[in-house]
């Protein structure tokens, strides 16, 4: 596999989970991937939510001040430094986060494929969830803005 077929992949898979996430919550892909940062890192400024989850700053502003209005999201004054303002998921929104969060990937994987024999989905299952682990274990890249 050369590095534009990863790539590609990685396209192809984060398409169909955000599918897949669409439908099981009122909330968009974005929103929800917001409030699980926000549930496992705490109250953060804009700009860590955007490192963490690699989405744009202005992505995140947007997504932020819509949860706020849904009463998803509470802002609060970073008391390291006054001028900035932090996010803090709503104790009530835990619940989605995390139900979001728990989803399996099987079924979106299995829909994906539906023409390779079972023993064949059931090991690239296992060879992903092992590669998810590993790649959660080694230091996460700063540079890929995804560290969640």
């Amino acid at each position: 596999m050369n590095l534009a077929e990863l790539h590609h992949l990685g396209r192809r898979l984060t398409a169909a989970a955000t599918s897949a996430m669409k439908g099981a919550s009122d909330l968009g892909p974005t929103e929800l991937l917001v409030l699980e940062c926000l549930d496992i890192t705490g109250p953060q400024p804009v700009g860590a939510i955007a490192q963490h989850t690699g989405f744009a700053q202005s992505r995140v502003s947007t997504v932020v001040a819509a949860l706020h209005k849904r009463g998803l999201v509470e802002l609060g004054t970073d008391p390291a430094d006054r001028r900035r303002t932090v996010a803090k998921i709503a104790e009530h929104a835990r619940t989605q986060a995390r139900q979001a969060r728990s989803r399996d990937a099987e079924p979106t994987l299995r829909q994906m494929l539906p023409g390779l024999p079972d023993a064949e989905l059931d090991a690239m299952i296992a060879a992903l969830r092992t590669l998810n682990g590993a790649l959660g274990e080694a230091a996460p890249d700063p540079s890929s803005g995804t560290d969640l």
